[in-house]
């Protein structure tokens, strides 16, 4: 039987570094609106750097989705500053720069996809 518990509203994910984000559930919308804009940026680079190594492609791929999922999924933030540590807003290029991270990129992933991936794990998917 499959079992519909996911979340429906924001959660609040640790990230490493004390860092923590409020996201929206990782929906199929959301998933597929990520994976479009990943899919975009990965062409236009692509069609820029045509000799593109492809193991530095598949690195992209992945890291644009992870940043598309994080700019349609993020709604808020603690633990993020400047360099002054001043607390910086929230606003779509610094959760980029946020994901640029890859400890924090890979946590995010791992933790926002958690819910989605479990019921697949469980024989639910």
């Amino acid at each position: 039987m499959l079992t519909l518990d996911l979340p429906t509203e924001a959660v609040w994910l640790d990230l490493p570094r004390g860092v923590r984000v409020e996201v929206l559930p990782v929906t199929t919308a959301l998933m597929a609106a990520a994976q479009a804009a990943a899919s975009r940026r990965l062409g236009a680079v692509r069609a820029a750097s045509p000799d593109l190594d492809p193991d530095l492609a598949r690195g992209l791929a992945f890291a644009f989705l992870v940043k598309a999922l994080a700019r349609h999924a993020v709604t808020g933030w603690e633990g993020v500053g400047d360099a002054a540590g001043k607390p910086l807003p929230l606003c779509p290029e610094a959760v980029e720069r946020l994901m640029d991270l890859d400890d924090i990129a890979a946590a995010f992933w791992d933790r926002a996809t958690a819910p989605v991936t479990a019921v697949a794990l469980e024989g639910n998917g």
